[in-house]
C-alpha cells in the first residue's frame, strides 16, 4: 500500500510517496530520482521492494510537487531532500539515486553519514554538470505542459560541483551500478574513481544496458537491489 505526502518548505510544496504497512525490521529506502523524474516512477519498484518501508520523492519542479519560478540550485535540491527524510520521521536508511540524482545523494549522504547506513548510486558519475543550454531544446519532449521554466532553471542555476573527495565521507556500504553500453552514462574511468575513493564499495555492470538499467532485464535489476539490502538490513 502507498500514500501521496506532501508538506511546505520555504513557500514550495515538496510530494513524494511513502509505502504504508511496512516490516519495521527492514532498512528503509529513500529514492533520488534523476534529472527531471518524479517520485511516480518508482512506484514499480516499490511494489517489488514490498513489504520494505520506501521514499520516493518528486524534487521541486517535478511530478505533484511545486514548481517555483525560481530557485533551482544544487543547494535547494538538497534541502528537498532533507526536508522529506526529517518530515518522515526516519534516522536510519539506505539512499538510493539514479542519474543526476546521484550528486545530490553523494552530498546529502557525506553530510549526514551517521543516519546513512547504505547508498545505491546508479549510472551516474560523482559530478554535477553545468549544464548546456541545448538540454533544454534535447529534452523538452519530456517537460510537463506549462513547466518550461523548470528546465531553464535548472540549466541557469547549474554549476560544475565534483563530488569525488565527498567520497571518503561515507562509511556504509554502497553499491554502484553501471551500464554495459554505450548508453551508459558512467564510464569505466569514473567507475575505478568510485572504488578508489570509496571504503565499502561494489560495482555491477549490467552489460547489456545502457542507462536505463532494468532494461532489458528488470528482474535482474530488482534482485540486484534487492540483494544489497538484505545484507545491510538492520
Amino acid at each position: 500500500m502507498r500514500s501521496i505526502e506532501s508538506f511546505t518548505i520555504n513557500g514550495v510544496k515538496i510530494q513524494y510517496i511513502e509505502t504504508t504497512n511496512c516490516d519495521q525490521k527492514l532498512l528503509p529506502l529513500v529514492y533520488i530520482p534523476g534529472a527531471l523524474g518524479n517520485a511516480e516512477q518508482f512506484i514499480v519498484e516499490m511494489e517489488s521492494l514490498f513489504p520494505r518501508h520506501c521514499i520516493s520523492i518528486s524534487l521541486r519542479g517535478r511530478g505533484k510537487s511545486d514548481a517555483p519560478l525560481s530557485g533551482y540550485t544544487f543547494e535547494e535540491h538538497i534541502l528537498d531532500i532533507t526536508s522529506v527524510i526529517k518530515e518522515s520521521n526516519i534516522n536510519a536508511y539506505c539512499l538510493m539515486a539514479y542519474s543526476m540524482g546521484v550528486p545530490y545523494a553523494i552530498k546529502y549522504a557525506a553530510m549526514n553519514s551517521s543516519e546513512i547506513k547504505g547508498l545505491i548510486l546508479c549510472d551516474y558519475p560523482a559530478i554535477y554538470p553545468l549544464i548546456q543550454e541545448t538540454w533544454i531544446e534535447a529534452v523538452g519532449k519530456l517537460v510537463e505542459e506549462g513547466r518550461d521554466h523548470v528546465v531553464r532553471g535548472i540549466q541557469r542555476d547549474s554549476k560544475d560541483i565534483v563530488l569525488w573527495e565527498e567520497l571518503k565521507e561515507i562509511n556504509c556500504p554502497v553499491l554502484v551500478l553501471k551500464g554495459g553500453t554505450k548508453g551508459s552514462l558512467l564510464s569505466t574511468d569514473e567507475a575505478e574513481k568510485y572504488k578508489s575513493n570509496l571504503k565499502n564499495v561494489e560495482l555491477i555492470e549490467f552489460s547489456e544496458s545502457g542507462h536505463e538499467l532494468w532494461i532489458p532485464d528488470y528482474n535482474k535489476f530488482i534482485n540486484t537491489i534487492t540483494d544489497y539490502l538484505n545484507k545491510i538490513d538492520i
